[in-house]
């Protein structure tokens, strides 16, 4: 675990992981406030490495020092279940599993919640280590050991709640400028990172920045277009979206022209299924939209973001519905939207115009 000044995290993050770890092991970046002094009363191992703006730097440090068999990677503003500390320990008896991805519940201020698959759990080996100076990834040097010795990758259902999406704290704790600037340099160093572009386009949409989306925009496609298709990773639908949608201005026949050439390099994706759908719905042309939306709904495989394949291309069939006075439709897709996410800000709104009980005056 890396940290700086997470006093105020820490008791509920403690709280939560308590008959979880063996040993806890975590790098202190400079912190000012109580929290080392809350770690070292919990019994964590502190070790202390001076901020050197890369999160890979930081979580490989840790590493070293790691003595245990398995090493689980959490950050304080990560929630574990009691049925994730119960999946998690027995996974230490599982003599095939190498490794393993948590269900990382993004919680977002509108009450969605993101689901995203990611491997944070793995069996410790020398070689395995972090890449990538912001939102850093170790898949690289996983995978490969994992096929050298014949283990497993498996998936611990049990979720983990991450509040880190949350603006006010992100903000609060200058996350846009600071990932801002570590992405930006690290592109002025090697600018055809292309999952670099991707994040710094995810950065821009998460702050609403339009002006630094368009700015960004051309210089990751450049990037995507000097990048073999192979090493075009699961997010790589989503980075297409965005360039074009920061691109195209708003003007629906552009962003189309512009999309599908793209969505030629890569496997089915959601994220572009489903923009289509939005594209097409807006110039009227809705039974190509149906076809789209669900298109979404039937892509298999991993995806970044659950919503594109289930709350987002449903609540475009919904609108459809609608539009062509099909209200059986409407209220069928909206139900299920309901059964997902009944707290998303459009199936509510929605919901609320559609389902409330008819009412009755009495004069």
């Amino acid at each position: 675990m890396i940290v700086k000044d997470e006093a105020d995290m820490l008791p509920a993050f403690l709280a939560k992981v308590r008959g979880l770890w063996d040993e806890l092991v975590v790098v202190d970046t400079g912190s000012r406030d109580t929290t080392v002094a809350i770690l070292e009363a919990a019994g964590a191992k502190v070790l202390h490495r001076p901020w050197q703006h890369d999160f890979a730097l930081a979580r490989n440090y840790s590493l070293e020092a790691a003595t245990g068999d398995w090493v689980l990677v959490l950050d304080p503003d990560e929630h574990v279940s009691a049925q994730f500390v119960t999946q998690a320990r027995a996974l230490l008896s599982n003599r095939g599993a190498g490794a393993a991805t948590v269900n990382m519940q993004n919680l977002r201020e509108d009450g969605h919640v993101q689901s995203e698959h990611i491997v944070r759990m793995f069996r410790r080996h020398e070689s395995i280590r972090f890449r990538h100076a912001i939102h850093e990834d170790l898949a690289d040097t996983l995978l490969p050991q994992l096929r050298a010795r014949g283990l497993e990758l498996l998936h611990l259902a049990g979720p983990i709640e991450h509040h880190g999406y949350h603006r006010a704290h992100a903000h609060a704790r200058g996350k846009k400028e600071r990932d801002t600037a570590i992405i930006e340099a690290t592109l002025a160093r090697n600018p055809q990172d292309v999952y670099l572009h991707y994040k710094l386009l995810e950065l821009a949409r998460f702050w609403g920045d339009e002006d630094s989306a368009r700015r960004a925009a051309p210089q990751a496609l450049e990037a995507w277009n000097h990048t073999p298709d192979s090493a075009l990773g699961y997010w790589a639908g989503e980075l297409a979206v965005m360039m074009v949608d920061a691109m195209a201005s708003g003007q629906a026949d552009q962003a189309l022209d512009q999309l599908r050439p793209l969505s030629e390099k890569l496997p089915d994706s959601p994220a572009i299924a489903y923009r289509i759908g939005e594209l097409l719905e807006s110039l009227n042309r809705f039974e190509e939209a149906r076809f789209a939306f669900e298109r979404a709904m039937q892509v298999q495989g991993p995806v970044i973001n659950k919503q594109l394949c289930t709350v987002r291309p449903l609540m475009g069939l919904v609108r459809l519905g609608i539009a062509t006075d099909n209200m059986e439709m409407a209220l069928t897709h909206l139900r299920s939207a309901q059964h997902i996410a009944p707290k998303d800000p459009e199936v509510a709104f929605t919901a609320g115009l559609l389902l409330a009980p008819a009412q009755t005056s009495v004069h």
